[in-house]
């Protein structure tokens, strides 16, 4: 015969395994929302007209150029600040694992980016700004470990 505590009691373990897996399930799809919200948020920000102003200048100024001052004069001061306040706050996310670290490495070229404003933050840091762009940085060099992770990958495959 069986005994009625005993099916209960396997009722209810079934019932807390298909509600743990349920609430996983769901939180997986909550980290999925919050990403795309934060993709189209980004979207939105990028693409605005003052924005998008910004970052044409920043893309459009040559990797070459190492003067700050000419940084300066070709980007503008407001678009500069703008832009690598707006990246520090994408870095800050990251670092604290409020957004995945390989959803943020496929945002952008970090690397290019940071070759073309280095000297302009450098300079800044230099002279009162000790900490401008630090999380911006740090993107960038986990963007360089990746990046050689997949190279050696690459190479054993090979």
């Amino acid at each position: 015969m069986v005994d009625i505590l005993q099916v209960l009691e396997g009722a209810t373990y079934a019932a807390f395994i298909l509600g743990a897996t349920v609430a996983v399930i769901e939180l997986r799809s909550m980290r999925k929302d919050r990403e795309l919200e934060f993709f189209m948020r980004l979207n939105e920000h990028w693409t605005s007209r003052d924005f998008e102003e910004a970052l044409l200048k920043i893309r459009e100024l040559p990797p070459e150029i190492e003067d700050n001052r000419e940084i300066e004069n070709r980007c503008g001061a407001l678009a500069l600040w703008t832009y690598i306040d707006y990246l520090d706050g994408i870095g800050q996310m990251a670092r604290a694992k409020m957004l995945r670290k390989d959803f943020v490495l496929d945002l952008a070229e970090w690397a290019g980016l940071w070759i073309k404003l280095e000297p302009w933050i450098m300079d800044k840091r230099q002279n009162g700004f000790p900490v401008l762009g630090s999380d911006f940085q740090w993107i960038v060099e986990e963007d360089q470990k990746w990046c050689f992770r997949n190279e050696a990958r690459a190479d054993r495959v090979s």
